[in-house]
């Protein structure tokens, strides 16, 4: 005998729409370490999942930002193209909710406490330092090599947590 199972009736749990609201503001307010803890965890596999995603277009977009990070005649348009750079390797993920996501963060990022705390750190030199591991993880994504990238994300950014919070 063959027993008729009724489909379940899925419910949300995920609260309504003013919960979503809290938690977004609640997001927003975080702090840099915060930020940077989350990117330590989240960008390596971004840098790794474009490898298989990415066209050749979006590859051209990529580097695009690389050069003109490289060129950025200061802090404010260094700033600039590295979150472009950083963007469009989300973007190429083609992953609506890691897009999502680094919209969240790079929106946090360009807040007051982050920009002085990059003005106090980051120098020219710094800036060279990021624009090599930039070079790195664009280089692994054309390559298509998916540890190389993620790797060199993962350096890129556990730079960044040591030259903004020294031990």
């Amino acid at each position: 005998m063959t027993t008729i199972v009724k489909p379940r009736k899925i419910v949300s749990t995920a609260g309504t729409t003013r919960e979503f609201i809290r938690i977004l503001k609640r997001m927003s307010g975080a702090g840099p370490a915060d930020v940077l803890a989350v990117r330590l965890i989240i960008e390596p596999q971004a840098a790794a999942a474009v490898v298989s995603s990415a066209s050749g277009a979006d590859l051209k977009f990529i580097r695009e930002a690389h050069d003109a990070a490289m060129a950025a005649p200061d802090l404010a348009s260094f700033e600039h193209w590295d979150g472009e750079l950083h963007s469009r390797i989300y973007s190429a993920t083609r992953n609506e909710l890691l897009i999502s996501l680094n919209n969240l963060l790079a929106d946090i990022r360009t807040r007051t406490p982050w920009i002085r705390l990059k003005q106090r750190v980051i120098t020219d030199d710094k800036r060279r330092e990021y624009c090599a591991h930039h070079a790195a993880i664009v280089d692994a994504i054309a390559r298509r090599n998916a540890d190389q990238a993620s790797d060199a994300m993962h350096m890129h950014i556990s730079v960044i947590i040591d030259d903004l919070f020294p031990k």
